[in-house]
């Protein structure tokens, strides 16, 4: 009897070994995987002084930090991946990993965004802030699911303005016969229209020289990004004329992202969003210091009135494309924020 006993506790404690070193063998190899490095690249087309560049550093080194080194992201400025709407297009498909583009260049992927793009409908920063950080802003990411694209944060491009070559802007006549660059966007192309000028699409890459040999007159676009790409100097007619506001949107191709283990896509999301005011107000810095800086090397810089540009366009453009769209959220973000 005690020779069985002694045998029955022998096994017991030969199986509970092995299962220990299996356990053993299971976390070690688990780790091992878990130590795997992942790639990304991520895409814009600004220079490495605009704020696109200095969040996605700053975005870079978090998830770097936060996953111990297994998320390495690099980061290609000026348009070397390709100008935004190639972007966009890339990233759907899953040739580009991860992008930040101005939502100017998503009407043709989600009508989501399509709701921000009426001329005037933001009455300052923090009223479109408070509209993108709503529900109304998740919604619009979620939107570009259905095009294999995963929608992150809502980040700045900013308050568009228009540059020219030809004449100072100080109101809605002045654009009359005007060539300006616009976005690929129904919504900007037939705002210009509505004023008299010609919209022109284009690639940011080639904005500059188009205005130099007179193919565009000018640009509306953020003065962060016509800044620190001297539009200044081959446009030296400056207007905060603020016709559009406009959201640039960091995505990431949605099938790459859910391959990544569940810890880094939380890394990623969280780290998008938490980046989001530090983008945002280094925009503003960045703005701030290109206006003052203008001004002291003698640019005309002019503010035409807000209500009278809105009132020379606004009827006609939400008539036309409001009923396409979502007309309660369009209403919403005039009277609810």
């Amino acid at each position: 009897m005690k020779v069985k006993r002694l045998f029955l506790m022998l096994s017991l404690l030969v199986l509970a070994t092995a299962l220990a070193a299996c356990k053993n063998d299971s976390e070690v190899s688990a780790a091992k995987k878990d130590s795997k490095v992942y790639n990304l690249q991520v895409g814009h087309v600004v220079t490495t002084d605009h704020s696109y560049h200095l969040a996605l550093e700053k975005f870079s080194e978090e998830v770097y930090e936060k996953s111990e080194g297994r998320l390495v992201v690099d980061i290609f400025p000026s348009a070397q991946l390709g100008n935004e709407r190639d972007l966009v297009e890339s990233l759907a498909m899953g040739t580009v990993d991860m992008a930040l583009a101005n939502s100017g260049n998503l009407a043709s992927f989600t009508d989501a965004y399509q709701n921000f793009d009426f001329p005037f409908l933001f009455r300052d920063r923090e009223h479109a802030h408070a509209v993108l950080d709503s529900e109304i802003g998740e919604k619009a990411l979620l939107s570009l699911e259905k095009v294999d694209i995963k929608g992150l944060a809502n980040w700045e491009n900013g308050f568009f303005n228009t540059w020219n070559s030809k004449k100072s802007i100080e109101g809605p006549e002045d654009f009359k016969g005007m060539k300006i660059r616009a976005n690929d966007n129904p919504i900007h192309i037939d705002s210009y229209k509505e004023i008299g000028a010609s919209a022109i699409t284009m690639g940011w890459s080639e904005v500059y020289t188009a205005i130099q040999n007179g193919t565009i007159d000018g640009v509306s676009v953020s003065i962060p990004s016509m800044y620190t790409a001297r539009i200044y100097e081959v446009a030296p007619y400056i207007s905060n004329s603020s016709e559009f506001y406009v959201t640039a949107v960091f995505m990431m191709n949605k099938d790459i992202y859910e391959r990544l283990p569940k810890d880094l896509q939380e890394i990623i999301s969280e780290t998008a969003k938490e980046t989001t005011k530090y983008q945002r107000d280094l925009n503003k810095e960045i703005e701030d210091k290109a206006l003052a800086d203008l001004a002291s090397k003698g640019f005309e810089i002019t503010n035409p009135n807000k209500d009278v540009m809105k009132k020379a366009v606004w009827d006609n453009i939400y008539n036309q494309y409001a009923p396409q769209l979502d007309e309660e959220i369009i209403d919403s973000i005039q009277n609810d924020f």
